[in-house]
């Protein structure tokens, strides 16, 4: 395969891991947000942004631990940083991604409450 190819590979196993991921979270967290009263509630309580960053950086942040450490070790792009993660990222990374998760998740039950 040319670089371009490959370049092209990589950006859609990203995509298609991303599109996935994102998809399976929207339809969880769509069910969440309509148990606790919509997204009305969460924008009436001036908590929206906070909400979908925390949900945002930790989704994000898991994604890129399985990419880094499943999906670009076994790429064929030659590139300086392909070995995945270190143990001590990978935990980091992980535990920042559940605790954002879960952050916004409390926040939506306050409001429910």
């Amino acid at each position: 395969m040319k670089k371009a190819g490959i370049w092209v590979w990589e950006l859609t196993k990203l995509a298609g891991v991303m599109f996935v991921a994102l998809l399976i979270y929207s339809v969880v967290n769509a069910l969440l947000l309509e148990a606790a009263g919509g997204m009305e509630a969460l924008e009436a309580s001036g908590l929206f942004t906070v909400f979908f960053l925390l949900q945002t950086g930790g989704v994000l942040a898991l994604i890129t631990v399985y990419y880094r450490n499943r999906l670009l070790p076994r790429s064929k792009l030659q590139l300086p940083a392909r070995e995945p993660l270190s143990q001590a990222w990978t935990r980091r990374l992980i535990g920042i991604g559940v605790a954002a998760i879960t952050a916004s998740y409390i926040i939506l039950f306050m409001i429910i409450l």
